[in-house]
């Protein structure tokens, strides 16, 4: 054992007293001792022979003290803007079981229905874009869209009243 490390187990009940001090907590002034030995030796390069070893140990244990206040309170302001509860909520499996199911009924309808979906409903495009690239009339269009529609709905098993529900 190096004669840096007999000076810090010497001090050890000293660090013990300020860390209470600080704490105000028997099992927090352990782990704020523990967490100051644990830097010193780590940084023990940094100290200056010939200056007071328990000045640095007390000064290392009050920056890591004020460090852990920091980020508690910053952990608090996280969760405060978090809303009410302070959990956040996960998306609902339910929406991908859905979304994955309407995808695979697709495959059921006909190719320009299916066509009339993606371009209008997904794509969000314009029935008289779709009209002018099919070279169809728009009415065709908008009839290819309801149909589709309306297949999706009796494949997927709604009904208008389950949807409104949804």
């Amino acid at each position: 054992m190096s004669a840096f490390n007999t000076d810090v187990a010497i001090l050890l009940p000293d660090l013990n007293r300020f860390a209470r001090v600080l704490t105000r907590n028997e099992d927090d002034a352990h782990d704020l001792v523990q967490d100051c030995v644990e830097r010193a030796l780590r940084k023990q390069d940094l100290f200056q022979a010939g200056t007071s070893l328990k000045s640095w140990l007390f000064t290392l244990m009050r920056n890591i003290f004020i460090s852990q206040r920091r980020r508690v309170a910053l952990d608090k302001r996280y969760v405060a803007s978090l809303g009410e509860d302070g959990r956040v909520q996960r998306p609902s499996q339910l929406n991908n079981v859905f979304l994955k199911e309407t995808v695979r009924a697709m495959q059921d309808l006909s190719a320009s229905e299916r066509q009339a979906i993606v371009a209008l409903g997904i794509h969000e495009g314009s029935q008289h874009d779709l009209a002018r690239a099919t070279r169809e009339p728009v009415g065709t269009v908008k009839s290819r869209l309801c149909r589709g529609r309306a297949h999706l709905r009796s494949i997927l098993g709604l009904d208008m009243s389950g949807l409104a529900a949804a």
